[in-house]
């Protein structure tokens, strides 16, 4: 588990704002959840208890999942048994990936919720594989042409959010010594990502066009 320094030092600004965003969404996860790729990272308490059932699914088997599976073949989950489907920063890791996006569909209930997180503007990270970045336009397309019925899209930080993560992930990757002087400039960094949550910002033309990635909610 991370310790408030090592987490503040160490977690990306994406890891952040995603753990805020699961947070305020919290009361989304009721009944029984598949969670996909879900393997515990950040600061995010996820309300495994607090559920009818938790099940943790992966296509790694290393990581001891209740349920080995590939998103794009559910085929040991049966047809609309699921009432969220949690699957954060899941599909850029996906090559099939409208067969993934159709099977979530198939086994979520009438009125279940499809909940997931993807980078946009990020760097490549195999997990095994790294395939793709989707737009918002896109994940709205492909959702609606499977028939989700889109509730929310988060944009999860814009042009400020991208470039300090770019700097962090420069100050990281110093030689021991110098990379301790340079995370002296975080704060600063910090502030400026402030600059994200304002209208100027998200309604520029230009600087309202880098998205770090997206958190969805969408319902069957």
């Amino acid at each position: 588990m991370f310790t408030k320094v090592k987490y503040y030092l160490k977690a990306s600004n994406r890891r952040k704002i995603l753990d805020t965003t699961q947070a305020v969404y919290i009361s989304e996860y009721k009944g029984i959840i598949l969670d996909i790729g879900g393997r515990d990272r950040g600061a995010f308490k996820k309300p495994k208890n607090k559920v009818e059932k938790w099940i943790f699914a992966d296509i790694e088997k290393k990581y001891n999942p209740d349920i080995v599976l590939d998103v794009a073949d559910m085929q040991n989950i049966k047809t609309e048994s699921i009432n969220i489907v949690n699957a954060m920063e899941l599909f850029e890791h996906v090559e099939k990936i409208d067969h993934g996006i159709s099977e979530c569909y198939r086994v979520l209930k009438k009125e279940g919720k499809f909940m997931l997180s993807v980078p946009f503007l990020y760097q490549i990270h195999a997990d095994p594989n790294d395939y793709q970045r989707w737009t918002n336009t896109k994940w709205k397309g492909k959702l609606k042409k499977q028939g989700f019925k889109i509730q929310k899209i988060i944009i999860t930080g814009y042009f400020f959010t991208v470039l300090t993560e770019m700097i962090k992930t420069f100050v990281k990757s110093l030689p021991f010594g110098f990379k301790y002087f340079g995370y002296l400039l975080f704060p600063f960094l910090d502030i400026l990502n402030k600059l994200d949550n304002t209208n100027w910002i998200k309604n520029h033309k230009i600087l309202g066009n880098f998205h770090g990635g997206y958190f969805i909610i969408a319902k069957k």
